[in-house]
């Protein structure tokens, strides 16, 4: 039985040195994923991409927010309830007031991560947005090899209103936008083979990906090759720690020249 491959946000603005929200490492991590699928050409069954899709006024973007003193924050500024009650940051559009109090406690309730304030990236319509060249063209070269297979894009992020980290649900799920809700429909393409992960980045969407996943599929299904993804730059500790937790839990890891059926 073949495997599945699932690459996380390999795009532009992560992948390429020029990117806005550029990933250290993360042109090499493309390099070997496209490698990988050269060398395992006939062993995966099928190819799912994830891919952010924003659009440029975000609620994780400096547009969306002021200050006190009616300036955008910067880049990396991360924004607190406590920020928000203090009147430290405002949505700078005053009839949201209450629907981000609601985002940002249902982000701390829900124990995800604190907003962070990110460069536009990924934006609709833009380079930044598009897959890896290297990468997409070891896709084509998959998809041609049998002719009929049809890679699966994922796309996530459009909402405004929520960051959507993980491939499988948005990290606070909008009831009026079935886009953030748990993605029953990828859930159940992974379900019935072997998963191999790989892509960007270990510390935010590829964790937050796996623990989604686990909630349905057992770690013990998973593999994760370690070579073919990168924490964001400042959080490392996120990435290590999750790795420890969830071999704990039964997920595999290897490199993508270590990889074995």
């Amino acid at each position: 039985m073949g495997i599945e491959l699932l690459i996380v946000d390999p795009q532009n603005d992560f992948c390429s040195s020029s990117g806005s929200m550029y990933i250290k490492n993360a042109e090499q991590d493309c390099q070997r994923i496209s490698q990988f699928i050269y060398k395992h050409i006939d062993d995966i069954d099928s190819i799912h991409i994830t891919m952010d899709m924003h659009p440029y006024y975000h609620i994780a973007h400096p547009i969306f927010w002021k200050d006190a003193n009616g300036n955008q924050p910067a880049v990396n500024t991360l924004i607190t309830h406590a920020d928000y009650v203090s009147g430290k940051y405002r949505p700078a559009d005053s009839t949201l007031d209450k629907r981000v109090e609601d985002y940002l406690i249902n982000l701390e309730t829900r124990g995800r991560y604190v907003l962070t304030i990110w460069p536009p990236h990924c934006l609709l319509a833009t380079p930044g947005a598009c897959v890896e060249e290297q990468l997409l063209k070891a896709v084509r070269t998959w998809e041609q090899h049998k002719p009929g297979r049809i890679t699966d894009f994922v796309t996530k992020a459009s909402n405004p209103m929520t960051e959507h980290y993980s491939a499988i649900q948005a990290e606070v799920p909008d009831p009026a936008d079935p886009s953030t809700r748990i993605n029953f429909n990828l859930i159940d393409k992974l379900k019935n083979k072997d998963i191999v992960v790989a892509g960007e980045a270990l510390s935010h969407c590829i964790s937050h990906t796996i623990r989604d996943l686990c909630v349905y599929i057992p770690a013990s299904r998973i593999t994760l090759l370690t070579d073919c993804t990168s924490n964001v730059e400042g959080f490392d500790d996120i990435g290590n720690h999750f790795l420890i937790e969830y071999k704990n839990k039964g997920m595999k890891t290897a490199t993508s020249t270590e990889f074995t059926l």
